[in-house]
């Protein structure tokens, strides 16, 4: 494993997840490749890697399983946009790229055309612990257009 000097960007957002899942630090993690996949170097096993695999792993030491889904669907769906995060989010040419896909302050329009994503986010913004001291982010109830795409 070809530790970095600095972490890459999924070791960065591991420890922010630990932190936010309220567990201790102490967990040292380390990327591997070019493509610095994240790695979590357990003290009494082999290391875990991949982001998904050690994000999934954070969240059950953490004994918040519901985080992952509660039923067979909603573990597709979290599966689903972890998967999407790796993919588009690692697979991006530039950070002005990853900005463009990771913006936060969409306007009414945005929001409608990412509909299915406004509405994941305005469900995950209201479990337990998530926002944190972050407000929460406005989701009108009616749509603007009444025509398909």
């Amino acid at each position: 494993m070809a530790a970095a000097a600095q972490p890459g960007l999924g070791a960065e957002e591991l420890a922010l997840l630990e932190k936010s899942l309220g567990l201790q630090k102490g967990n040292k993690y380390g990327v591997q490749g070019e493509r610095k996949i994240p790695v979590l170097q357990t003290n009494n096993g082999p290391s875990l890697i991949g982001l998904i695999t050690v994000a999934a792993h954070l969240v059950k030491q953490a004994k918040k399983e519901q985080l992952l889904g509660s039923t067979a669907e909603e573990k597709a769906v979290v599966q689903q946009w972890l998967e999407y995060r790796v993919t588009r989010v690692d697979g991006c040419s530039s950070e002005e790229d990853t900005r463009i896909i990771l913006k936060a302050d969409l306007t009414v329009q945005e929001k409608e055309k990412y509909l299915n994503v406004s509405r994941w986010f305005n469900h995950i913004q209201h479990y337990p612990g998530v926002r944190q001291h972050l407000s929460n982010v406005i989701f009108i109830k009616n749509r603007l257009y009444t025509n398909a795409h």
